[in-house]
């Protein structure tokens, strides 16, 4: 899309910086890191936006695989300097809570721990595959446009996440 005003910009931007910015929130479960990311994001949109085709997708879908490959960048060289890091599982309600008085609330709270143990220790984009598709109830259309591949990578990929958690379940005495 070549000879995009700074004003036409600044209103697609307008429109879609909440939405990128929850994306990355979710991801990442750190709002600054977040708000760094979505302003980089914009950047690089504004950079190469003679790349966005809008016979292709939205601008929204567009921004966010822009949003997800500079969050995936990040990711690694944070795992490289740190030696280790994931996505804030923590930011996902549907993996804990339960009544710790009832015995089956227990089993089910000692479960999502488990769960959430094993999903954090997933390898990205398996850990962002299983967050989007399986915990927010995203279509595989959806998990593939957001993460910007393809349908069958995401079916593919979502099989190899649930057996490494199904070993990690079992390293853990929980069998399936």
């Amino acid at each position: 899309m070549q000879g995009l005003s700074q004003q036409e910009f600044i209103n697609l931007y307008e429109s879609c910086k909440n939405t990128v910015y929850h994306f990355l929130l979710k991801l990442s479960g750190n709002p600054e890191i977040a708000e760094d990311l979505t302003q980089e994001t914009f950047l690089k949109a504004f950079e190469v936006m003679d790349r966005f085709d809008p016979d292709r997708g939205s601008f929204s879908s567009w921004s966010c695989t822009i949003a997800k490959n500079l969050y995936f960048k990040h990711f690694n060289r944070t795992k490289k300097e740190t030696g280790n890091v994931s996505i804030n599982i923590e930011n996902f309600p549907e993996l804990s809570g339960g009544n710790h008085e009832d015995p089956l609330d227990l089993e089910k709270n000692s479960l999502n721990l488990a769960l959430k143990d094993g999903v954090s220790r997933l390898p990205e984009p398996e850990k962002s595959i299983v967050l989007l598709k399986e915990i927010q109830k995203k279509t595989l259309k959806e998990t593939a446009d957001a993460l910007g591949i393809s349908e069958r990578t995401v079916s593919r990929r979502l099989l190899s996440a649930f057996r490494l958690l199904r070993t990690h379940l079992e390293a853990e005495g929980i069998g399936l």
